[in-house]
């Protein structure tokens, strides 16, 4: 091949050749490129992960600040004193005192001064029958009874031989003695009571009873004080405190002797008759405090037990029971159904906790105690309990457990050991039904 031939192909070859040469060089700047934003962002996140460690904004911090939450419970304290298991019992409520007020002379009721459902007080003054006959009645009588006094008066006579009636009292004592040895019978003792007396009149004794009777000053005096009493009963007065209630009469009507006026109930000293099972009684006595509670009210009365029946319902089994009370508000009511709650058996010096500290976790009972404001567990073995307190008979795990320590009532039903608390508010611990001696 010539020479002139050869130039152009060694042209295109050595033009291929820088060609080449350029595209390798993009490539790899290409490449450093993105070695280089890769580094970048390494560089980023390391930089972003030490800023959080620094911060303290870490994934471990966050763990950390979600068990280090604060829970906010209530507290009660663990207390040392008698523990009172209640008997249950239902029954009514009823008046202590209940009358039927009746007119007791004949008239015209004149005034009558209260109303149906009236509450009145004793000797309260609740309707006037006209007196006006009545007074005419008493100013005869007594009349008659000074024209008699002045009879007596006239008479020249020994109104009574003392030594002779004091005798005379002595041999009927006697007489008294003998019938009760049975040294003499009845008729026997009637016979001779009866000569005694005759003798001593004869003596002089009851000269002046005698005398009076004569002259007419006992029937006088007799009449006199029926006349007062009758004057007395023209006003009907209230014999206790309470309700009026079956008002039967109006003011101007007719009355009869031991006519029914109306019905009076006191309503300010009730009590509740309840039914006591026969096995419940063990423990029971009078004295005993109890809580009455009136569904009907919604509300609750303290009351005792005064009244325990001598007898057991055969049919029932039961013994009646009356607890007494007061109602000065009179919010209850005669015949309103009651439930009693009776103070039965006391066991003195048991270590109690609320019944709402008591939680059981895998079948085991358990209470948190605060301890440096965290809350730890204490497993134990429930004993006797009522419807407030239970019993710790014995700890088992976690203790010890004293009087005055403070444990959790509230919000533990997702509380762990060792949890972080703050207690809102200590609450009271309440003794059911009688009071205590026993130390916080």
């Amino acid at each position: 091949m010539g020479t002139r031939q050869r130039l152009p192909l060694l042209l295109l070859v050595l033009g291929l050749a820088g060609w080449l040469a350029v595209l390798a060089s993009g490539c790899g700047s290409g490449s450093s490129a993105k070695d280089n934003e890769a580094a970048g962002d390494s560089t980023s996140l390391a930089d972003s992960a030490q800023a959080k460690a620094e911060n303290g904004d870490s994934d471990e911090g966050d763990e950390a600040k979600t068990k280090e939450k604060v829970v906010q419970v209530n507290a009660a304290k663990v207390v040392r004193g008698d523990l009172v298991v209640p008997v249950v019992a239902e029954g009514e409520i009823r008046a202590r005192r209940s009358a039927q007020i009746r007119a007791l002379i004949a008239g015209r009721m004149d005034r009558l001064l209260v109303d149906e459902g009236r509450t009145v007080k004793k000797g309260q003054l609740l309707a006037r029958i006209d007196d006006r006959e009545y007074r005419v009645a008493m100013e005869e009588a007594r009349n008659k009874y000074l024209e008699a006094l002045g009879r007596l008066a006239a008479d020249d006579e020994t109104i009574d031989t003392v030594q002779v009636t004091d005798r005379l009292k002595t041999q009927i004592q006697e007489l008294d003695r003998l019938e009760s040895d049975r040294t003499i019978t009845h008729d026997e003792r009637t016979e001779r009571q009866l000569a005694l007396e005759v003798e001593a009149v004869k003596a002089g004794a009851y000269r002046g009873d005698l005398v009076k009777v004569r002259s007419g000053l006992a029937a006088a005096k007799a009449a006199r004080d029926r006349a007062e009493l009758d004057l007395e009963n023209t006003e009907i007065r209230a014999p206790f405190g309470g309700v009026v209630s079956n008002l039967t009469l109006v003011a101007g009507e007719e009355v009869t002797a031991n006519q029914a006026f109306c019905d009076l109930t006191d309503n300010l000293n009730l009590e509740a008759r309840v039914a006591v099972l026969e096995s419940d009684l063990s423990g029971l006595e009078r004295g005993r405090d109890a809580v009455l509670e009136v569904p009907a009210l919604g509300d609750t009365v303290h009351a005792t037990v005064d009244v325990m029946s001598p007898r057991i319902d055969p049919d029932s089994r039961t013994c009646d029971l009356l607890l007494r009370f007061s109602n000065p508000e009179g919010r209850f009511r005669a015949g309103m159904f009651v439930r009693a709650s009776i103070a039965g058996a006391i066991y003195p010096d048991r270590l109690l906790v609320p019944k709402e500290a008591i939680l059981t976790r895998d079948g085991r009972p358990l209470l948190f105690k605060i301890v440096d404001d965290t809350a730890q567990w204490v497993y134990i073995k429930p004993g006797l309990m009522n419807d407030r307190l239970v019993e710790v008979d014995r700890v088992l795990q976690g203790g010890p457990l004293d009087p005055g320590t403070l444990v959790v009532v509230s919000d533990h039903l997702t509380l762990t050991h060792g949890a972080k608390v703050k207690v809102k508010k200590i609450e009271k611990v309440e003794f059911a039904l009688a009071p205590q001696s026993g130390t916080d």
